[in-house]
């Protein structure tokens, strides 16, 4: 007979089901509540904080699933306006036939054609697109927003890492889609973005084309009592246990972030059998086959790196969580590195690839598990 699989109720993928979704009510209420009245938002929080799951959870819920048409568009990877034209494309194409304006779409996008695909698994038909077929990407824009503008329902679309289109090569980027969002009239915008200087100068600064556009919100993280009573409930349902002081040790170690407290959950989860207890003393445990886990793809990420890159991140892995001014004659000192021109380009590099983040001046890596590594390593 086969051995019944327990479902790890720490998810660490961006769609969390209702059951496994820990909290966030004022803030699930307080966005439904800006779009279900026309508000455009502007939704600012630090990394794997959980925006995304947020967007889905609000996108979930019941008000908002029968009176709106969702999208979600992660323009992250995009360099430029081909680039975003293209993220849309496929976001809105993937949901038209689920919302019943395939025909329509296809007839409505003069500036653009489609590949059509036939799935003879599901005797179905498939459509993709490709940014090589985007040779107009304002026009095939402006199409699309306006075919999406006139459904008989009102829409939502969600930008997720919003402050990317300041690494746009068409330097009008920011001034064009203002423009081109204000047109519609039946459409909510939701930006998210989790570089504050850049969301900050985007939506605050009165010489921008998008101050005063949206309503503010932030997101912290979840209360500690409030995150520690939902781990334990899902240990409690699975028939596990937990003690209380590894839940706060886990979350205390990378304060509070939601993405690093459910991927030691889930970790400290897959280690407990039915009717144990894991306990604090465990948490060296956890958190080695976490890092364990990740070794090889660290190993090949490190190995990519320039000389240079490679002695800023190993010093910088050295420093406290507010980092530090590298070009600084005291990091150089400290660490024989140098000079600071050849740091700052070094530095340029793993910022735009988003290795490093930039606080203030103070540069710190951005991702603490591959922090940990380095340290050890």
């Amino acid at each position: 007979m086969m051995k019944k699989i327990t479902r790890n109720p720490f998810i660490l993928t961006p769609y969390v089901p209702e059951e496994y979704f820990c909290d966030r009510k004022e803030e699930t209420a307080l966005l439904c509540k800006h779009i279900e009245n026309g508000r455009n938002v502007a939704l600012f929080a630090r990394r794997r904080l959980g925006k995304t799951g947020l967007i889905r959870h609000c996108f979930e819920q019941a008000s908002i699933k029968s009176g709106f048409n969702t999208f979600l568009v992660d323009i992250y990877s995009a360099r430029s306006m081909k680039d975003l034209t293209t993220l849309f494309a496929k976001e809105i194409f993937s949901q038209a036939h689920i919302l019943g304006f395939r025909d329509k779409l296809l007839q409505g996008i003069k500036s653009i054609r489609p590949s059509i695909e036939y799935n003879e698994l599901t005797s179905s038909f498939s459509v993709s697109i490709k940014a090589g077929e985007i040779s107009q990407p304002e026009k095939t824009l402006e199409e699309l927003l306006s075919l999406v503008d006139a459904l008989p329902k009102p829409s939502v679309i969600a930008i997720d890492e919003f402050q990317t289109i300041r690494e746009f090569k068409e330097t009008v980027a920011e001034s064009y889609l203002r423009s081109v969002f204000q047109r519609c009239k039946n459409i909510t915008f939701i930006y998210t973005g989790s570089i504050g200087h850049s969301m900050n100068n985007i939506f605050k600064s009165p010489d921008k084309p998008f101050y005063n556009s949206t309503v503010m919100m932030t997101l912290g993280v979840i209360d500690r009592s409030v995150y520690c009573d939902f781990a334990k409930k899902m240990f409690a349902s699975a028939g596990k246990k937990i003690e209380e002081s590894l839940v706060y040790r886990c979350y205390d170690y990378f304060e509070g972030i939601t993405w690093y407290n459910q991927l030691l959950m889930n970790e400290a989860f897959a280690q407990t059998d039915k009717g144990n207890t894991i306990r604090e003393e465990d948490f060296d445990a956890i958190y080695n086959a976490i890092i364990a886990q990740q070794a090889f793809s660290y190993q090949d990420l490190f190995s990519r790196f320039s000389g240079k890159q490679k002695e800023v991140l190993l010093a910088l892995a050295q420093e406290g969580k507010e980092g530090a001014q590298v070009t600084s004659q005291e990091f150089m000192s400290k660490y024989g590195i140098g000079p600071a021109g050849s740091i700052q380009t070094a530095c340029n590099y793993l910022k735009k690839n988003n290795f490093i983040t930039d606080i203030d001046g103070r540069k710190t890596i951005t991702d603490l598990i591959f922090k940990d590594w380095l340290r050890q390593n």
